[in-house]
């Protein structure tokens, strides 16, 4: 055997051990602090709740108190709002006392974990959840979370890339449906490009790809940029960038300051490893910002590239991504146009009809 071959062998046999030990670690967890949970959960609406899942009238739009000032709280407030049943949000820190409806809508899969084992009922009603991308954490695993999706009604992802990773964990491919969510274009005015300033609409996550937003900012000292979002303070680099004369960082906004942020934007950026949306992508094209993103989540569905935006790969360098900015500078394209069709009128009636179909 060649050392080459020794060496490949070894290391998927590595591979695959620590896949076995992440995957028994994750069982382990879930069948000691939690599972034992949900069926108790499932014992209680069984024995002591009717089903009611003949009908749809009424949905309750669901996320944390937390959540009222932040793009989910947006999210389940538009989407309530354009529903032709009768629809309302509901927010709560533990996501406790629901309120009795036909339906419920869960604007993230950990919402729907939680909610189920303070309110059993809700399995005997119908229930849709929205996934936008993988965020495992010990509590909150790929198995745990695949064991619970598989018991809501339909789960909505944003892309058809997750929607394949969804079935290769193990959620059942009849209950996921492909929605791309929406933005306001109410809410989002259009604006004429002429500042020349370019920026990013992101919370910190190593998933944003930060150091290369810090690079490009960095390497383009002749345009001025933005970030707006929350936790870039635990940024490794956050000192340097906020030093940096063509930078200013706008933390911590209220959700309905955004469009005016928009408007100090000719060029948006997405950097971004792993998206569901981005949300700000249609955010910033409503307010007629030219996108530059990476080919994550919906962003191949939304750009044609070299017409109403650019695309770059995931791995792509600073260099590559500043040649887009410069170019960006130079196209008129009126990208609001090409997103109108979706609204969150659009996508709300799409949620209706799904309600009105299981």
């Amino acid at each position: 055997m060649s050392i080459q071959i020794y060496v490949i062998l070894q290391l998927q046999y590595t591979i695959n051990r620590n896949m076995f030990i992440q995957k028994t670690k994750e069982v382990f967890i879930f069948n000691l602090l939690y599972k034992w949970k949900y069926l108790i959960a499932i014992v209680k609406a069984f024995l002591l709740f009717d089903n009611t899942k003949a009908s749809t009238k009424s949905i309750t739009y669901v996320a944390r108190e937390a959540d009222k000032s932040w793009i989910f709280g947006a999210k389940i407030r538009r989407l309530s709002k354009f529903s032709d049943l009768k629809a309302k949000p509901y927010f709560h820190a533990k996501l406790r006392n629901l309120p009795k409806t036909d339906a419920y809508f869960f604007i993230f899969p950990n919402y729907f974990c939680r909610a189920l084992r303070h309110n059993p009922f809700i399995l005997k009603r119908k229930n849709i959840v929205m996934y936008t991308h993988q965020h495992w954490t010990n509590s909150y695993s790929k198995t745990h979370i695949c064991w619970c999706l598989n018991k809501v009604d339909k789960v909505i992802c944003l892309n058809s890339t997750t929607k394949k990773q969804l079935i290769e964990i193990g959620v059942k491919s009849e209950k996921i449906e492909v929605i791309h969510i929406a933005s306001s274009p109410d809410m989002f005015y259009e604006h004429e490009r002429n500042s020349g300033s370019a920026g990013f609409c992101c919370a910190y996550s190593e998933r944003k790809n930060p150091h290369l937003i810090f690079n490009i900012i960095k390497n383009m000292p002749e345009k001025h940029f933005y970030i707006i979002g929350v936790l870039w303070e635990n940024f490794e680099k956050f000192n340097e960038l906020t030093s940096l004369p063509n930078f200013t960082y706008i933390g911590n906004a209220d959700y309905s300051e955004y469009p005016n942020l928009y408007n100090k934007i000719d060029t948006f950026i997405s950097a971004s490893y792993l998206e569901g949306g981005p949300v700000p992508l249609l955010e910033a094209m409503f307010s007629n910002c030219f996108p530059i993103t990476s080919k994550t989540g919906f962003c191949e569905d939304i750009i044609k590239h070299g017409s109403n935006g650019f695309l770059f790969e995931t791995n792509a360098k600073a260099e590559e991504v500043i040649q887009l900015i410069k170019q960006a500078d130079k196209i008129n394209t009126n990208t609001r146009e090409s997103v109108l069709p979706y609204s969150w009128e659009n996508c709300s009636k799409k949620i209706d009809e799904l309600f009105l179909s299981i």
